[in-house]
């Protein structure tokens, strides 16, 4: 995903291996691994070979693509405000001008 994520469903953001519709439709499969849905996605929609499993290169880009997992926001998801009264933690450390959160106000 060139651009980082617009292209990703919202279900990207489940940690793997889980129900990814185009693993059940393409290869029949109930559960996948984030690899195995590198590889999947080298197959289709790429239109490319899969990179061998024990290749430097399909360990990256599955290492690449759990970094853009981590980061990734669902479509219609709030962004989450550390300094919210909601969180647990804004009592202890209340958003004041020396906390990085204070940006928020």
């Amino acid at each position: 995903h060139q651009d980082g994520n617009t292209m990703l469903n919202n279900d990207f953001a489940k940690p793997y291996p889980h129900y990814v519709q185009m693993a059940k439709e393409v290869a029949g499969m109930d559960s996948i691994t984030l690899e195995g849905m590198v590889q999947l996605c080298m197959i289709r929609p790429m239109q490319s070979k899969p990179f061998a499993w024990d290749s430097r290169q399909l360990a990256a880009l599955t290492a690449y693509t759990g970094v853009l997992q981590k980061k990734f926001i669902p479509v219609g998801a709030a962004v989450s405000n550390p300094c919210a009264a909601r969180n647990p933690c804004a009592s202890k450390n209340p958003c004041g001008m020396r906390n990085p959160c204070a940006t928020y106000r």
